[in-house]
């Protein structure tokens, strides 16, 4: 009996032994700051969200020139424009009578002109494609190749001019939009058809049908009158009657008047105080215009035809 005693006692001697040797050893295995008093945490450090470095800064319509009246405007807000203004999407830019703005896209030398009684509307400036809308008048452009980029124009009646590099002139003018190309090339698209449009070219539009052309810019403005002033009619000063080349515009004492799509016109002239003449305007699609005068007459006709010649190359 002391013997099982003793035997108990020194297995509990042993196993007390190992025990404190385990504890020692874990003691020795555990990180520092697991045994001991526990320290405060550690600060948690989080690292800022990564950005993209600043680029250039989106492309823009710059305003680099502006003669007479000009204003910029989005919806009904109309505010004057000046030299150095950007315009963002969706803001417009119109002309009053006798003024001239000068636009830039983006940073390329790329420069379009806006002569007076037009409005155009910027829609999308990105380093792919410059869109606008021409919503009246016209927009003289000299666009610059660079890549992939490209110009588009939209024009009423779903019309669309669209080029990588040309120098042309768009016009819209009521049922009329015409291109008219000095330099380059320019696809003119209407109806689902598309024109391609060369240098020394012009290809027209009517009331948003197919494109007609392309067909050579005329040599010649072409200006055909005949004037009456009927018997017994004492208020009238003239009656005209009048050809032109189809696509030109035509004015009759500063007032446009309605041109067919044959080139044909009409305009009866009242008698006014101190008006012994009368100033008749024709202009071509591309710029060029022939101005003619004419007296008030008592009764009887008179027949007049008049054109100049003019060279596409020197227009504006």
């Amino acid at each position: 009996m002391k013997a099982r005693m003793d035997s108990l006692g020194q297995a509990l001697v042993r196993g007390l032994g190992m025990a404190l040797l385990l504890a020692a050893a874990g003691a020795w295995l555990l990180p520092e700051e697991e045994v001991g008093a526990p320290r405060p945490p550690r600060p948690v450090t989080t690292r800022p969200l990564a950005v993209a470095p600043p680029g250039g800064s989106a492309p823009r319509a710059r305003v680099l020139g502006v003669v007479g009246e000009a204003q910029r405007g989005q919806g009904a807000r109309w505010v004057a424009l000046a030299v150095g203004e950007e315009l963002g999407p969706a803001e417009a830019v119109r002309t009053g009578p006798g003024a001239r703005v000068d636009l830039g896209l983006g940073d390329e030398a790329s420069r379009l002109s806006l002569p007076e009684h037009s409005e155009v509307r910027v829609e999308e400036v990105t380093p792919e494609v410059h869109t606008l809308r021409l919503e009246r008048g016209r927009l003289d452009v000299d666009y610059g190749e660079r890549e992939a980029r490209r110009l588009r124009v939209h024009a009423p009646g779903g019309v669309v001019a669209e080029t990588h590099a040309a120098r042309f002139t768009l016009v819209s003018r009521g049922s009329l939009v015409a291109v008219v190309t000095r330099e380059g090339s320019v696809d003119l698209s209407a109806r689902g058809t598309t024109i391609h449009v060369g240098a020394g070219q012009q290809g027209l539009v009517f009331d948003g049908a197919a494109p007609l052309g392309p067909e050579p810019i005329p040599l010649e403005v072409l200006l055909r009158v005949a004037a009456e002033a009927p018997a017994g009619v004492e208020t009238l000063c003239l009656s005209l009657r009048g050809e032109v080349r189809r696509g030109s515009e035509v004015w009759v004492e500063g007032a446009p008047v309605a041109v067919s799509h044959e080139g044909v016109f009409h305009a009866d002239v009242p008698r006014a105080r101190g008006r012994s003449r009368v100033s008749v305007r024709a202009r071509e699609p591309g710029g060029a215009s022939r101005d003619v005068s004419l007296p008030c007459r008592a009764s009887g006709r008179m027949g007049q035809v008049e054109s100049v010649k003019f060279r596409w190359s020197e227009g504006p």
